[in-house]
């Protein structure tokens, strides 16, 4: 029992937080979440991390880089405290390109829905979710109670979670049944991944949908939900490329569609980083100095 206290009292104060904010106005909400990132960027919470990441990527002057940070906290809380009041009601959003689903289903190979920390991932749970059957690849929280409590909110979407040990197989198979698989791709991959740029960075890149492209020829699309400043989530469904690869060389078949899906997430980024949240992720291990 003792061992489990942390866990308990987190998972405690996740429920009371999801509590208040359910009984709040949407838009009060919303504004506490913002000024509770603003408060978490002033007490330091990961801005080491933070710093590093947009350090190494070079993209912006320090100056603009601190302006986005600044913002990239208060939409981290806009984001959390939309995602804690779901369970009361979807927040509103528009769909682009919806249509994509049907043409990718029609094809009878499945497809995998190419996902980042960017924007609400979750909040796609409801779109795919409740029109047809959705399995998401997840790792499993450190928290037991909030691992249970997760499950149960991404259940009542109507998605099922896979875990990624030993998920490789069950992907295939589904993909071969025409489901439909969601996978985020944007964080360190590990042992699971192999170098590929990122944000013009080399970067370890999950390298299971270009193999699972090569495999069973499932369709790849890559999709995001963002908050725009009048709070409706603009869902978009983009259509990936076919880069023409060879299949006769696997390993080059992989190589190109690896750097293909990340240069599509890294265009995300480039355009909206302040909405990307692997920034609060050591994404770059082995390649910059955390």
């Amino acid at each position: 029992m003792l061992r489990n206290l942390p866990h308990i009292i987190e998972y405690t104060l996740l429920r009371l937080v999801e509590l208040k904010l359910c009984v709040l106005p949407r838009g009060v909400a919303l504004l506490l979440g913002s000024a509770a990132g603003s408060l978490l960027y002033y007490l330091g919470v990961k801005r080491h991390v933070v710093r590093i990441n947009f350090e190494h990527v070079g993209l912006w002057n320090p100056a603009d880089a601190r302006a986005i940070q600044k913002r990239l906290y208060r939409n981290m809380g806009r984001y959390m405290a939309d995602f804690l009041r779901s369970s009361k009601k979807t927040p509103p959003y528009v769909v682009h390109n919806l249509e994509r689903i049907e043409e990718h289903l029609s094809r009878g190979k499945g497809f995998i829905a190419l996902l980042a920390h960017f924007g609400s991932w979750e909040i796609l749970a409801h779109i795919y979710g409740s029109r047809y059957p959705l399995h998401v690849v997840a790792r499993p929280m450190k928290n037991p109670f909030v691992e249970k409590w997760l499950w149960r909110r991404r259940a009542g979407t109507g998605s099922t979670p896979i875990y990624r040990k030993k998920a490789l197989r069950q992907i295939f198979m589904l993909l071969r049944s025409n489901n439909i698989v969601a996978m985020l791709i944007d964080q360190y991959a590990g042992r699971d991944g192999t170098t590929a740029p990122f944000l013009g960075k080399p970067a370890s890149t999950l390298r299971a949908p270009a193999g699972m492209l090569l495999k069973t020829e499932c369709g790849i699309l890559p999709t995001y939900a963002l908050l725009r400043d009048d709070n409706v989530y603009e869902i978009v469904l983009q259509q990936a490329r076919d880069l023409g690869m060879s299949r006769d060389n696997p390993e080059a078949f992989m190589d190109a569609y690896q750097a293909e899906h990340n240069r599509i997430i890294s265009e995300w980024i480039r355009q909206h980083p302040d909405h990307y949240f692997g920034w609060f992720h050591k994404r770059f291990k082995k390649f910059a100095s955390y």
